[in-house]
């Protein structure tokens, strides 16, 4: 699909929400390297795709003399691939960027200038993995939406296990060759970009999740021989209970002198 298509329908269906609270867009001057929208009004929107990593993003912050601050907080991250992804994966996060965008999350986020790390190597956090998730099972968005409104933070483990495996596994029983293999493309990019909750999940619960050993191997076939490594190495630990490491009780000692 084309990129600038892509683009203008999850900003039109972002758009529709910020034309309705009064925003106006502003113009951008082009780049190469990416493309970007910025509305203004009473905070400043930004949604940006960056053509290096694929990676689309939407960001606020707050607006002083009618004009952005740059202490940008980003608001939700997606994955798109033009090669791979197309109108249905545009639509939805589109939607997310439209739904985030009318709740209440978004003024809060800004308001309190939470810090947050800086965009790293490994930047793709549980949440990220489980919003990307909803290209393939688009009943995921109202679980995760319910998740981030019922908890402090988000769950990922939890989540993945109850709510994504059961119906992955179920997928890539159903899916032929040709699937799998966009799928694995999908998991190796995720679980390169991945912090280490999120390397855990894709490897310890969302592929152990697989029962056939044939469908695993096909699976991982598009990471890297070190990921490969570990993915396999994790495989090994399928069905097994990992008991937490027992705490040693420190001996005591009497001093002497409480003995004379």
């Amino acid at each position: 699909m084309d990129i600038n298509n892509a683009f203008d329908i999850i900003v039109g269906r972002a758009e529709r929400v910020l034309r309705a609270k009064g925003y106006r867009q502003e113009p951008v001057a082009a780049s190469e390297t990416e493309l970007t929208a910025l509305y203004i009004g009473d905070l400043a929107y930004s949604i940006v795709y960056t053509f290096s990593n694929k990676r689309i993003v939407l960001c606020s912050c707050a607006v002083e003399d009618d004009a952005p601050d740059n202490e940008w907080k980003t608001l939700a991250t997606w994955l798109f691939d033009p090669e791979s992804d197309g109108t249905k994966e545009a639509e939805s996060i589109g939607d997310d960027f439209a739904d985030t965008i009318r709740g209440p999350k978004q003024t809060t986020a800004v308001q309190k200038q939470k810090k947050r790390k800086k965009d790293g190597e490994n930047n793709v956090d549980p949440l990220f993995l489980a919003n990307r998730m909803v290209t393939y099972f688009p009943e995921l968005k109202d679980e995760i939406a319910y998740e981030k409104a019922h908890y402090e933070s988000f769950r990922g483990i939890t989540f993945a296990t109850e709510k994504i495996a059961p119906r992955f596994s179920k997928m890539v029983e159903q899916a032929n060759e040709k699937k799998i293999e966009k799928i694995s493309q999908g998991l190796s990019a995720l679980y390169t970009s991945g912090d280490l909750d999120t390397k855990g999940i894709i490897t310890y619960i969302m592929l152990n999740s697989v029962e056939s050993d044939e469908k695993f191997l096909q699976l991982i076939d598009a990471f890297s021989v070190n990921d490969k490594k570990i993915a396999k190495a994790a495989r090994k630990l399928r069905g097994k209970n990992i008991k937490p490491e027992k705490i040693k009780k420190q001996k005591k000692y009497v001093s002497d002198t409480l003995n004379r």
